[in-house]
């Protein structure tokens, strides 16, 4: 592919979706709902279709050319010697992996927003909003230079905040957009501090792999191996990738922003954005392979909020949050193999797990849109009856979700589990929590399932329910034969069998200046393979079990726990409320004595002080101005000898 050729399909992805997003925010209110229908959907498609040729120069051309970074235009220049800024963006193997999934899926959702959105009164506004978001992901996952990609981090940021806050006339929706906002700074903060490091010791920011001159060319300069320099780098990079990614410590933003609309929650919060995290640290891993520290931190973080998610998910009520914690958790696979080197295997679980947890929003939506905005799951039930095409599409996606032998999620889940195994140290102890993760997520995807369209009917709403209309059914179901078919073709998770998803990301992971875990040898494989799929399976049939065949009540097993476990998974941990005693409470009980104090007694005394000084020395100029000849004269008189006293001492006389 030549640099025109990457020129002109890179500024057709970027530009589809601006071009969107501008004629359904100008025109849009006028032109009517079919118009903003069209423009909205077809921008993403036209993407997509430029994605898909993006990536068939990429598979057809040499291994040499397989990496094209074309400029658009030199952004800043301060001179030979210092920084340079490029409007630089890089086609290669992982950049065309992620703008397949943000235009793909996110196309599919596109389209089932057009009737999950039909009864909305401002569609002009929504569909601008989707385009935006769509084109900020688009510009972090091309960008080869790190200014470009910390605007694209912002710009995903601030469409976040819109679309979960798209609700403005709900108090909850605003504040769980504010609340994603605040927290993914803090991400953006330590990114941009990672920037700062990066160019005080290289002078650069521009990451193009072919550039000798870039950073992974000089990654050496910061640093040897394990060096506190480049971990330093890598942890703050790290946490920008957590924040993004919704992970612990900061993932509390991620359920409430199930605020936003159900296409909002499919596209940003299941295929796209809280993806961002797993990208950052695969794109950066040359940095990464140089410190392990910053890996094993990034490895546990994700372990762990993977098993906290999970914990989590058993015990909430609302359809969505469920889903959502699910997300989490699964996001935490994803850090934990990026974390441990095996970035393929990461990112193989980030496209499957696209497509499946796409699916298990817009199921949801289809059954919340039939139940007039319902979301307890309580008052579900026996839903299969009256959405039998939805139910079918969710049992696939639930069963990937699970780890089920030849749907989706059990190809990549087990894959990257199985890197774990074979690390040994503390990735094998990590690959353990990871055993009991597969069993959780077999519960909660069975128990979500068990509950919303099995058993009998909970309410009136049930009854009256009826299938999701065709334009939302067909994205569901294209996701759904996705869910179960969409990984055979590309990687098996044990060696020697297929792997052209490895093939095809290969080249870009043997940039890395340290060595990555190796592949499993084949039996390991199968061993880990088969005590993984055990895992999963046991979860599935206690699910099934529980809340599909009611063999037990799942409130006497929750009772004989000990106390603290079923509270923590209830109450999440209560991560809410300590960052509200520790950030929060403080910080208003701060300002209230300000407010009560310090601005009345000092700082509105200061400018009462100040005015009162001002109004004295006014009544005093004021009583000089007699009005006589005389005392002007006198005035006139001393002022000349001051003047000239002055003048003598200082020597401006001479």
């Amino acid at each position: 592919m030549t640099t025109s050729t990457a020129s002109m399909l890179v500024v057709l992805v970027l530009g589809f979706p601006l071009l969107g997003c501008i004629l359904n925010a100008v025109r849009g209110p006028s032109a009517g709902r079919a118009y903003v229908n069209l423009v909205g959907t077809m921008s993403i498609f036209g993407a997509l279709t430029a994605a898909i040729f993006a990536t068939a120069f990429t598979v057809a051309s040499d291994d040499q050319h397989k990496v094209v970074t074309t400029t658009l235009w030199t952004w800043i220049d301060l001179g030979p010697g210092n920084l340079k800024v490029n409007m630089s963006f890089t086609i290669d193997q992982l950049s065309c992996l992620m703008m397949l999934v943000i235009t793909g899926v996110g196309f599919l959702i596109h389209v089932y927003a057009v009737g999950y959105m039909a009864h909305d009164k401002t569609p002009h506004r929504f569909f601008s909003y989707m385009n935006f978001f769509v084109m900020a992901m688009l510009v972090l996952v091309l960008a080869s230079d790190m200014v470009i990609l910390i605007i694209g981090w912002a710009l995903v940021a601030l469409a976040s905040y819109l679309l979960i806050g798209y609700y403005y006339d709900r108090p909850s929706a605003v504040l769980a957009a504010r609340k994603a906002f605040i927290t993914q700074v803090i991400g953006d903060v330590a990114l941009v501090i990672a920037a700062f490091m990066i160019v005080t010791k290289l002078g650069t920011l521009s990451f193009a792999a072919a550039d000798p001159g870039s950073i992974f060319g000089q990654v050496g300069r910061l640093g040897d191996t394990g060096g506190a320099y480049i971990t330093g780098v890598c942890v703050l990079l790290a946490i920008g990738a957590f924040a993004k990614s919704a992970q612990f410590p900061l993932h509390t933003w991620l359920p409430d922003a199930m605020e936003g609309p159900t296409p909002v929650s499919a596209l940003i919060h299941a295929a796209t954005m809280v993806t961002a995290g797993v990208y950052l640290i695969a794109r950066f891993h040359p940095l990464f392979d140089r410190a392990p520290v910053a890996q094993m931190i990034v490895a546990a973080v994700g372990m762990g909020t993977a098993l906290m998610a999970g914990i989590i998910a058993l015990s909430q009520v609302d359809i969505k949050r469920v889903i959502a914690y699910s997300t989490m958790s699964q996001i935490g696979l994803m850090i934990f193999a990026v974390g441990i080197g095996a970035y393929t295997a990461g990112m193989f679980h980030f496209a499957t797990h696209a497509v499946f947890k796409a699916l298990l929003f817009m199921a949801a939506g289809n059954v919340i849109h039939a139940l007039d905005d319902e979301q307890d799951i309580r008052l579900m039930g026996g839903m299969m009856h009256k959405m039998k095409t939805t139910y079918f599409c969710f049992f696939s996606g639930s069963l990937a979700l699970a780890g089920i032998p030849l749907f989706a999620g059990w190809f990549s889940k087990e894959d990257l589990l199985g890197f774990g195994a074979n690390a040994g140290g503390l990735p094998f102890w990590l690959y353990v929590i990871g055993l009991v993760v597969n069993v959780l997520t077999g519960l909660y995807a069975l128990r979500l399932l068990g509950i919303v369209f099995h058993g009998t009917p909970q309410t009136a709403r049930v009854h009256a329910a009826h299938e999701a209309p065709r334009v939302m059914l067909v994205p569901v179901a294209i996701l759904g034969v996705l869910s179960l078919v969409v990984a055979w073709p590309l990687r098996w998770p044990f060696p020697g069998f297929i792997d052209n998803f490895g093939s095809f990301l290969g080249p870009v992971f043997k940039l890395g200046a340290g060595p990555t875990i190796a592949d499993p040898s084949l039996g390991s494989a199968l061993l880990f393979l088969t005590i993984g799929t055990v895992a999963s399976g046991c979860g599935a049939l206690a699910g099934v079990g529980l809340w599909v065949g009611h063999k037990k009540d799942p409130a006497e097993i929750a009772s004989a726990m000990p106390r603290m476990l079923p509270q923590l998974s209830m109450h999440r941990f209560y991560f809410d409320e300590l960052y509200d005693a520790i950030l929060v409470r403080p910080s208003l009980a701060l300002a209230r004595t300000m407010r009560r104090y310090v601005e009345p007694k000092v700082m509105d005394g200061w400018i009462r002080g100040g005015g009162s000084l001002m109004s004295d020395l006014s009544v005093s100029f004021r009583s000089s101005e007699t009005g006589l000849i005389r005392d002007y004269a006198a005035y006139i008189i001393g002022s000349a000898a001051i003047l000239v006293v002055v003048a003598w001492l200082t020597g401006l006389g001479t």
